[in-house]
């Protein structure tokens, strides 16, 4: 779902900076005169609409309100870009009346990260804690350019994931697992 409010956002960006660009090219062309010598000395608005806009006290109410609107509509979209859907503790607790334990997030997806770099054929990995409505841990694993693929994923799911459900005494913990080949084996040309 990230990704695709991250392309939604893209596209309107660029749409209203396309708008934007075109809107201020068109007022240097007119400024300078490219349309005609006479229309830069020539008001903005036609005279029918500059007497409308005088006789129509209410337009102005309109337009103001048009203006808020805009601005609170501008507030909530970057309210949504700041809100993150990282979890920093995680709550261990199964009975209250015993007490509350928590755990730090940092602290678990750093264990996590540091144990699949353990395995054989991964040079890198990086885990986070997502929950918007459920939490889910994301595991991005970096692959050297020789792993077998097939043993790091069945090592991650039967070591590391384990023993990450264990610690969390949540044997059904969603777990999503990202394998990552190497950077310069993508990068480099075949060879002809």
């Amino acid at each position: 779902m990230k990704n695709r409010i991250d392309a939604v956002n893209r596209t309107v960006l660029a749409l209203l900076a396309l708008l934007l660009v075109a809107a201020g090219a068109l007022g240097l062309a007119v400024g300078y005169g490219l349309f005609g010598s006479q229309r830069p000395s020539l008001p903005l608005l036609p005279d029918p609409l500059r007497e409308f806009a005088v006789d129509q006290p209410w337009l102005w109410w309109a337009i103001a309100a048009a203006c808020v609107l805009l601005a609170l509509l501008g507030l909530r979209w970057l309210a949504a870009q700041i809100v993150s859907s990282h979890v920093g503790r995680l709550d261990l607790t199964s009975d209250e009346s015993q007490g509350v334990t928590t755990l730090n997030a940092g602290a678990f997806t750093d264990a996590v990260a540091d144990d699949a770099e353990t395995l054989r054929g991964v040079s890198g990995a990086s885990a986070t804690l997502k929950g918007e409505r459920t939490q889910r841990l994301r595991l991005t694993v970096d692959l050297d350019d020789h792993a077998d693929i097939v043993a790091v994923r069945r090592q991650l799911e039967e070591q590391t994931v384990a023993r990450a459900r264990e610690a969390l005494d949540a044997p059904s913990f969603p777990v999503e697992i990202r394998l990552r080949p190497d950077a310069k084996q993508v990068s480099r040309p075949a060879p002809s």
